[in-house]
């Protein structure tokens, strides 16, 4: 096999995997010997924007080509961080790099293959060291797929026309996916969105809403405290205390009080706001499905006590239920946070 390049980067989050991404990858084994294929999201609970599992995409995407292509394919997933693009680049060269040495080659040519659809492609210009090569489709409609719009349409189920933009091989999964135990409650959270998205359009207003909400990070000896989410969206889901930003309080009062209201954390309010330690917004644009949401975070930090132990706390108004999470078991819940929250954890903890 005499290709151009020894190995082919193809990296995005294929939910769902539609025919562009299937000519993407085919121009990329035709420019390499073999295509390293990374997942981004892995290690995400499962929503409306992110459904499959690594291991699920895994399996659509080598069914969509005949098995001797396919084993030329070498998946490997990597986390967001939506607030640290060092660290997913380094991550993503970190993941290249250990496949090079696998292979035993003391030098590769590497080429990231991709198409500046729009800005969240800006990733592309991340990886200086490996040659770029810029995929073009002869069929213009095609780089026009969006996988958000076809989830859109999957999810609705108003109409059949999603499936003339995936392979036949991904359609037969998607139907399968829609007898599965997982496919109620991710529809339930679809419905919920739409509802949610058309309850709150500014009629009349030349853009979207934007929405505001506080959230806490409280830390004590060695412990978060977190909430399992009682409603839609991310219903179930592990998530920091919080809520949208009431008109007649500010940012900090705000914390404070939706953190009493879901925790009943037995700690006076004047002690919550001497403890703390540090703040900042997360604006990531997509950190939520339900539009553009932007957070205020409050790293609140409290005194251990050996005689005391750790501050009783009790789910209250939107949470199920409240509780101290060890730091040491945050990898192991890491999929079953809602949104970006474990990134805001990791961020003011620095873990």
């Amino acid at each position: 096999m005499n290709k151009k390049y020894d190995y082919g980067v193809v990296i995005g989050r294929f939910q769902p995997f539609h025919l562009a991404h299937r000519d993407l990858v085919r121009h990329s084994l035709d420019l390499a010997e073999k295509v390293i294929v990374i997942l981004g999201s892995a290690r995400s609970a499962p929503d409306v924007k992110n459904p499959f599992t690594p291991a699920m995409r895994e399996e659509i995407i080598r069914a969509c080509f005949p098995k001797n292509v396919a084993d030329r394919l070498i998946f490997r997933a990597v986390r967001d961080y939506p607030y640290n693009d060092h660290v997913w680049t380094a991550e993503i060269q970190n993941i290249v790099g250990q496949v090079i040495d696998e292979d035993g080659k003391e030098e590769a040519r590497v080429a990231v293959v991709g198409f500046f659809k729009d800005r969240t492609s800006y990733y592309l210009n991340l990886f200086p060291q490996w040659t770029f090569e810029e995929f073009y489709c002869a069929d213009k409609k095609l780089l026009k797929l969006s996988a958000t719009e076809i989830r859109e349409s999957f999810f609705a189920a108003q109409s059949d026309a999603w499936r003339a933009q995936v392979p036949e091989t991904v359609a037969a999964f998607l139907d399968a996916f829609r007898q599965t135990e997982f496919f109620p409650h991710l529809k339930g959270e679809f419905e919920y969105i739409q509802k949610y998205k058309r309850d709150t359009e500014f009629k009349g207003v030349p853009y979207a809403p934007v929405f505001l909400t506080t959230d806490a990070v409280v830390v004590a000896s060695g412990h978060v405290l977190v909430v399992r989410r009682k409603v839609h969206p991310g219903k179930g889901l592990l998530a920091l205390p919080g809520g949208f930003l009431q008109p007649e309080l500010t940012l900090e009062d705000n914390a404070i009080k939706e953190l009493k209201e879901e925790t009943q954390i037995k700690v006076p309010a004047a002690v919550l706001r001497g403890s703390i330690k540090a703040s900042r917004a997360f604006d990531h644009p997509e950190r939520s499905s339900r539009g553009r949401t932007v957070t205020f975070a409050y790293h609140i930090e409290l005194e251990p006590s050996l005689k005391e132990g750790l501050p009783r706390v009790k789910g209250g108004d939107d949470a199920a239920r409240a509780f101290w999470l060890p730091l040491s078991a945050l990898g192991e819940k890491e999929d079953e946070f809602f949104e970006d929250h474990i990134s805001i954890i990791r961020y003011f903890l620095g873990i």
